[in-house]
């Protein structure tokens, strides 16, 4: 029982911490700023921007990101274990056969509504929709498509 609520307090906190995070880099990226670190595109040393997250980060941003994922990876691995060895100590084996398959379909949609977020901005990028993102002209082009960085790319019409 107790692996359950602390599953449940621990997923409750990262939804809200998600939500908060999301608010905080639209509004910063609807000012012209990086998504992260708030810096305004002007006083970026190279003005390149990235989408990590379906948010527009700086250069040094997307760095760091980079840099941190090995151990985020690793963190969530050491969670993962802590919890297996809880479940076996408290609850038994009856549990642990659920604890892998809920962490996989968790992370599975993790990376799936990172993904879909990052489809969403690009769209919205291409169609004009995105403030703060001028950098494109879309409006003044009369190009066939914007290419996207994962190789796919919208048309004018904003279809696929």
């Amino acid at each position: 029982m107790l692996v359950l609520i602390l599953a449940g307090v621990a997923g409750a906190s990262a939804v809200a911490a998600w939500m908060v995070d999301r608010r905080r880099w639209q509004r910063r990226n609807e000012q012209g700023e990086c998504g992260a670190c708030g810096v305004s595109w002007t006083e970026t040393l190279s003005g390149e921007r990235y989408l990590i997250h379906g948010r527009l980060v700086c250069e040094d941003c997307a760095e760091k990101a980079k840099r941190r994922m090995p151990w985020q990876l690793g963190a969530l691995v050491g969670w993962v274990a802590v919890v297996i060895g809880i479940t076996l100590a408290d609850e038994g084996l009856a549990l642990l056969a659920f604890i892998p398959a809920g962490m996989g379909i968790a992370i599975f949609g993790a990376v799936q509504s990172m993904k879909l977020a990052n489809l969403n901005a690009q769209q919205r990028i291409a169609t004009g929709g995105f403030p703060g993102f001028d950098a494109l002209d879309i409006e003044g082009r009369t190009d066939s498509a914007v290419v996207l960085s994962h190789g796919s790319s919208i048309g004018p019409d904003g279809s696929y």
